[in-house]
């Protein structure tokens, strides 16, 4: 009998200590805040290419730009003087647009086409010698963009100087300076605008518009007596 109930003892303490040491239930997480999903990093900004020094013509005429971004060709379609791309924005908002190097454009057609480096071994701009453009010399009814910044190490008043074939549209810094819808071979200087440039960067965007024959520009960036602006960089 006595047997009994010691055996009987035993079997309740263990049960007790089996029972305080049953396993704990899983661990649950701590609630807190919760988390954001990591944000996309933002595409970084095209890298400018430079700086450029500008350059003299054969005449010893300083200043011409011969580092651009361009992009094109655009239909131009129609007779003169009644081309219609001269008035055309293919940008969607040209003069809000900024450039980038590899940045890409969708013509009317669904094609595209990409801004890209050139470098002119001259101080003209001739369109039909742009590898990217794929033009035939004299192509007829096409018109392109070009674009570059300007740096300047202090204020300074500047004249910004053209010459095209054939017409153009000129925006300094997304303002429009320059329009002029002609049929002509170009030369230097045919047109100056006097401008006012602070220190820093400035953006320079031009657009060409060609009828047929030969297709190309030139502008150069001088002081007001033709020299070249101290401390001038060209971007693009």
């Amino acid at each position: 009998m006595r047997v009994c109930i010691t055996i009987l003892c035993l079997a309740a303490v263990c049960a007790l200590v089996v029972g305080c040491e049953s396993p704990a239930p899983a661990t649950q997480p701590a609630k807190g805040p919760a988390v954001a999903a990591a944000e996309k990093p933002a595409a970084p900004a095209a890298k400018k290419l430079g700086p450029y020094e500008t350059v003299s013509n054969w005449l010893d005429e300083e200043g011409f730009i011969a580092d651009w971004l361009v992009i094109g060709p655009f239909p131009n379609p129609g007779d003169r003087p009644d081309n219609k791309g001269f008035d055309t924005d293919y940008l969607g908002g040209e003069a809000d647009y900024v450039p980038a190097n590899g940045a890409e454009v969708v013509k009317p057609d669904g094609t595209k086409v990409t801004w890209a480096q050139y470098k002119s071994p001259d101080p003209e701009i001739n369109f039909s010698s742009i590898e990217h453009l794929g033009l035939e010399y004299g192509q007829e009814d096409v018109l392109t963009y070009s674009a570059c910044w300007l740096e300047l190490t202090e204020d300074a008043d500047v004249e910004i100087r053209v010459g095209s074939d054939d017409g153009y549209k000129l925006w300094i810094d997304h303002k429009l300076i320059g329009s002029e819808h002609v049929y002509r071979a170009a030369a230097t200087d045919q047109e100056v605008y006097p401008i006012k440039l602070s220190k820093g960067m400035h953006l320079v965007m031009i657009k060409v518009d060609q009828d047929w024959g030969e297709y190309e520009f030139m502008m150069r960036v001088v002081t007001p007596d033709g020299k070249t602006v101290p401390g001038i960089k060209v971007w693009n």
